[in-house]
């Protein structure tokens, strides 16, 4: 057993060598196709397929059915399909627990007098809106208001890609629980009111606790306590 694995320690050394060499002369981040590398390196398609899954764990590879095998950490686009199917509710939920907390906390440190006017906008906005779909965008438009608020471009951009899952992922539960009544949506924006508020008063830790208890809120209203 160890001399198998020994040869497949020496298959991937052979890999990693090969890549190097292949990227210095050709500058290309994809490699051959299967039965060429398999010949190139002189293994057979089952031994190479193993090795490459040792790269693609180690991220040195990714693959791409249909397209290759690239060299590299994979870049994957927020509104990918293959990936955001892999992406459960709870996954999404969790992230905005995560995320959303903090980037209230330092809108709250960062916020300016045109930001808290565009919240408060938003707000005025969504109390006077019925139908779901334009409070939904208003609701969207509020948390990346809130995003946008902490002046910080790498916190926008992970926000926005959260924001995509939950596009593709969560709407249409939303759209079930919250488009055929209102109360429910009412509390969602005094919430909401609270939230501005302290970031208003730039208190960090009380943004941070509120946006939290706003989102848990949400959740359960969605699908109810766990």
């Amino acid at each position: 057993m160890s001399g198998q694995a020994n040869l497949i320690d020496d298959d991937v050394l052979r890999l990693r060598e090969y890549i190097e060499g292949h990227v210095a002369s050709s500058g290309d981040v994809r490699l051959p196709p299967e039965p060429k590398l398999s010949e190139a390196l002189g293994v057979s398609r089952g031994r190479l397929r193993t090795v490459l899954k040792r790269l693609e764990d180690e991220g040195l590879i990714w693959r791409h059915v249909g397209k290759g095998t690239f060299i590299g950490p994979r870049h994957v686009k927020p509104d990918d399909e293959s990936w955001s199917s892999s992406i459960s509710v709870d996954d999404i939920i969790e992230a905005r627990l995560v995320l959303e907390p903090q980037l209230a906390a330092q809108a709250a440190v960062h916020a300016t007098s045109a930001d808290i006017a565009a919240m408060d906008q938003c707000l005025s906005e969504m109390a006077a809106t019925g139908p779901f779909v334009p409070w939904k965008r208003l609701d969207e438009h509020l948390h990346r208001t809130i995003a946008e608020a902490t002046h910080n471009t790498l916190l926008l951009m992970l926000y926005d890609t959260m924001r995509v899952q939950v596009r593709v992922n969560l709407d249409v539960r939303m759209e079930e629980v919250f488009a055929a009544q209102t109360g429910p949506r009412h509390d969602t924006d005094g919430e909401h009111r609270l939230l501005v508020d302290a970031i208003r008063a730039h208190n960090p830790g009380k943004a941070e606790h509120l946006m939290r208890e706003h989102l848990q809120s949400v959740r359960i209203r969605l699908f109810g306590a766990r």
